[in-house]
């Protein structure tokens, strides 16, 4: 195992990564697209919302139709990933903020 987990680190080390921006956003960007990727958020309560945007949809004209939805689509997308890179930040304050604070003994009796 230590074999495969050596040719690991080697190719990852060889690799340069393809970040848009090279900045902190592009990665927390590339972190929520594969998230997403392989964990749809398409639930019962989506399903639902979006059976509801569909009758809407049913009743507007072809383009009207196609405008609408992507823009719905984008505004959920947008949401999605702001929320998850926002998530995301909030966890790494507060790993930093834990990695950072010194050890204290707290005195319960006040």
């Amino acid at each position: 195992m230590n074999r495969y987990i050596e040719n690991l680190k080697d190719f990852l080390a060889e690799q340069t990564p393809k970040f848009a921006y090279g900045d902190g956003q592009s990665v927390l960007d590339m972190l929520c697209f594969y998230y997403m990727d392989d964990n749809p958020v398409d639930g019962a309560v989506i399903r639902c919302q979006f059976s509801q945007v569909d009758k809407v949809l049913s009743k507007l004209s072809l383009e009207d139709c196609d405008r609408l939805f992507l823009l719905v689509v984008g505004l959920c997308t947008d949401h999605a990933r702001q929320a998850f890179t926002e998530g995301v930040q909030v966890g790494m304050r507060l790993f930093t903020e834990l990695q950072t604070e010194p050890d204290q003994e707290t005195d319960c009796h006040g």
